[in-house]
């Protein structure tokens, strides 16, 4: 059942909207149809009784020598008739509703008593109806013809007996047209019709009105990835108004939040340079060889990670147009740079993928991954893949991978896992942090995943 149900809320509206007028239309057909059999029925109840009464007028009012000649010219398509000494339908089972208002009409009309002087049925057994037709029964004289007008069940035979004045009786049989389907073809045309209008129309109006979600949803994508991207312009009906100003309003703070938080960064490192260098000077006059090493090596490493921070931060502050990247040739160059530095890279990288990125972020975020497999693994594999839906890094190592309680806390700035990340490698823990808010915000992620074979996987997904 719930596959059944549109996705989308354009399919969903389309489908309630589709699926209440279509049982509004066959409801209303069907009302309309019961009215009008009913009044086709007594229409019809009161042209027979008044066809039969009229007949029934002119044969009172000749002679009875002349009846024979008077059959053969009343005779005709529709309409059968006989005149017989004895009554011949005197079987009150036929006598359905339809056929008692008939036989009271035909009284009323002749202003006598029914009882026993006018009997009227109407036949829907098909094969009562043929054997009819075809002569079982004295009141078919002549009415051959009358076979054709029989094309289905539904087809009725009415049949009439009228006592005359001289003590003949005179029989009538006529076609009755079966009852009117509500399914027929004008009723399946004009639903497929109404349907077919509905979903035009639909789909018109819904476009309309889910147009802004498909703004919104497209806006959203890109201020993940461009927090700089230019607000939505304010157009349309008072609430969509409301929320694209919302919706400004929050990108003007996440805006003002990094750029805060951007200043603070580097006005921090900053600052500590300048307690580094008179510490630095200090240990001059420390005459302990070996504890004025260790502080020495101590301050380094606090050098290193304030380089490291504002290094970052000036890359998080500066606005890098995106362009057309020949993601190809910008992989094979980072493996080739490493390889001619004397490290061991391998590379499997198809020719001629494109991506719309910032070129020189993307070459800093591929270059710390690249590395982190060097100088933790020995041997780098990198690999381009391309998807549907994605272009997709792989950097492989050979190294001892990282505990799985890990996987997630070596994204975290300055975060080292003492037994892969030592000082010896002179890692400060921020090549992944930079490496994760760089594909980031190129709306891609990346995941690591220890091999089975041993070693580090770490991917790159970005969208295509």
């Amino acid at each position: 059942m719930k596959g059944l149900i549109p996705d989308s809320l354009a399919g969903r509206t389309i489908a309630v909207l589709l699926l209440g007028l279509t049982m509004s239309h066959v409801f209303s057909m069907t009302i309309y149809t019961a009215d009008r059999v009913e009044m086709s029925v007594e229409s019809a109840g009161r042209h027979f009784a008044q066809q039969i009464t009229s007949v029934v007028r002119i044969f009172d009012g000749t002679p009875a020598a002349w009846h024979e000649r008077m059959l053969d010219v009343m005779i005709g398509p529709g309409l059968g008739m006989s005149v017989t000494p004895e009554q011949q339908y005197i079987d009150r089972d036929g006598e359905t509703g339809q056929a008692i208002t008939i036989r009271e009409n035909i009284g009323r009309l002749l202003d006598r008593s029914v009882a026993g002087e006018i009997t009227v049925q109407i036949v829907s057994d098909l094969t009562q109806i043929q054997a009819s037709i075809q002569g079982a029964t004295p009141d078919t004289r002549k009415v051959s013809w009358i076979s054709h007008l029989f094309s289905g069940a539904d087809d009725r035979l009415l049949r009439a007996s009228v006592h005359l004045k001289d003590g003949s009786w005179l029989n009538f049989s006529t076609h009755v047209p079966g009852k009117t389907k509500l399914w027929g073809t004008r009723a399946v045309l004009s639903i497929t019709l109404m349907a077919f209008g509905v979903i035009l129309l639909s789909v018109w109006v819904i476009r309309k009105v889910t147009n802004p979600l498909r703004v919104f949803t497209a806006a959203s994508e890109r201020l993940g990835k461009d927090v700089d991207a230019p607000p939505l312009v304010v157009t349309g009906p008072g609430e969509l108004r409301q929320a694209t100003r919302a919706f400004n309003d929050m990108q003007q703070r996440l805006k003002r939040l990094v750029e805060n938080r951007t200043r603070m960064l580097a006005a921090i490192a900053h600052d500590l340079r300048t307690p580094i260098t008179l510490l630095r000077l200090r240990t001059e006059f420390v005459e302990n060889q070996s504890e004025r090493e260790k502080m020495q090596a101590t301050l380094n490493d606090m050098e290193s990670m304030v380089s490291s921070t504002m290094a970052f931060a000036r890359d998080e502050s500066k606005a890098e147009e995106q362009q057309t990247v020949n993601l190809s040739a910008l992989v094979s160059s980072i493996c080739d740079d490493l390889a001619d530095a004397g490290h061991s890279v391998m590379q499997d990288v198809p020719e001629g993928l494109v991506f719309k990125g910032k070129p020189v972020a993307l070459r800093r975020a591929l270059t710390n991954l690249v590395e982190n497999a060097v100088k933790y693994g020995d041997v780098a594999h990198v690999e381009l893949i391309n998807t549907d839906a994605w272009l997709e890094i792989s950097v492989t190592d050979d190294g001892s991978g990282i505990p799985e309680t890990e996987m997630h806390n070596v994204f975290l700035p300055f975060h080292r896992v003492e037994l892969s990340r030592s000082r010896k490698t002179g890692g400060i823990g921020l090549g992944l942090s930079i490496a994760q808010s760089i594909i980031n915000d190129h709306g891609g992620e990346i995941r690591l995943n220890n091999r089975e074979e041993g070693g580090l996987r770490a991917t790159v997904f970005l969208p295509r």
